[in-house]
């Protein structure tokens, strides 16, 4: 599956992304509940806002939801001080809906430095990282 636009969030399973939008969303936890499959959903603090309810679903459904930054910045362009703004606040905004407070990001663009590192690091969060595969049905 090719990549989406950035702002949606993504499922991460093993090392798959998959982009979708607000209008599949209880139609992928359906699929992902038949086959017993749990997943780790990253999502963006615009999308928890727009839609708290397929956050909670999700979440209801027993996926992970984590964290992909509340602006989708460049973090190797900000401060510590910055990137921890940005990470506490779509970390309140996930821990609003489901109750719990994220303990990974997925970095906007897969674009960090050391800098970026150290301040997912300094508030007890992990940075993951990720891959794209390109499929072909034999």
């Amino acid at each position: 599956m090719e990549a989406g636009h950035s702002f949606f969030p993504s499922l991460v399973y093993r090392n798959l992304i998959f982009p979708w939008g607000n209008e599949d969303t209880q139609q992928l936890i359906d699929i992902l509940d038949r086959y017993q499959v749990k997943a780790t959903f990253f999502v963006v603090g615009d999308w928890v806002d727009k839609y708290p309810e397929s956050v909670k679903a999700l979440y209801d459904a027993g996926h992970e939801v984590m964290n992909h930054s509340n602006t989708h910045a460049h973090y190797p362009q900000l401060s510590v001080e910055e990137i921890v703004a940005d990470l506490n606040a779509c970390n309140g905004k996930i821990e609003t809906v489901t109750g719990v407070r994220p303990t990974l990001v997925r970095l906007p663009y897969g674009d960090y430095d050391d800098n970026a590192i150290r301040a997912v690091r300094s508030i007890g969060m992990e940075p993951i990282q990720w891959m794209w595969i390109r499929w072909k049905l034999l």
